[in-house]
């Protein structure tokens, strides 16, 4: 049984009492891991109104990579390619990567990051396991994400 990652406030929607990731430890370690592993740290973006992650891309081994932070919950994703309403969730296949942020972090896989996203449209309800708050509610049925990583790490505004 996989714990629940749908959780009150995930989204970034009506999030007064969630404590804040530590997104200098998440830069520290991006940017020792580009170290590490002979890389280069090539950009961070922090969450602004419409995105509600942190985003750091790092250059290993001729690819890119980007690392997310979700701004609510010390949830990280891997993935290929990001643009906007559409990431491509990867699992990395080093695992000194995974294991540098799952000391702090909680490292998702891309099996539970693909994850369908099951909407009842009749009842306005979310299949899924979850905890969403109304709001978030609201905004996954306006926005219509597809899968469960597309709750967590959102381009919603």
């Amino acid at each position: 049984m996989t714990a629940v990652l749908l959780l009150n406030g995930i989204s970034g929607f009506l999030v007064d009492d969630l404590p804040e990731v530590d997104s200098l430890q998440f830069k520290r370690l991006c940017y020792s891991l580009a170290n590490y592993s002979n890389g280069k740290f090539l950009s961070f973006e922090e969450p602004h109104v419409s995105q509600n992650f942190y985003k750091a891309e790092l250059g290993l081994h001729n690819e890119s990579i980007f690392i997310l932070l979700n701004s609510s919950y010390p949830f990280i994703g891997f993935a290929s390619s990001v643009q906007n309403y559409e990431i491509e969730f990867i699992d990395h296949s080093l695992s000194n990567i995974v294991c540098v942020f799952n000391d702090v972090f909680r490292v998702l896989s891309a099996i539970a990051l693909n994850q369908q996203l099951a909407l009842d449209e009749r009842t306005l309800t979310v299949l899924n396991e979850n905890s969403l708050n109304e709001a978030e509610l609201r905004q996954i049925f306006h926005w219509k994400p597809k899968t469960v990583g597309d709750v967590i790490f959102n381009f919603w505004d």
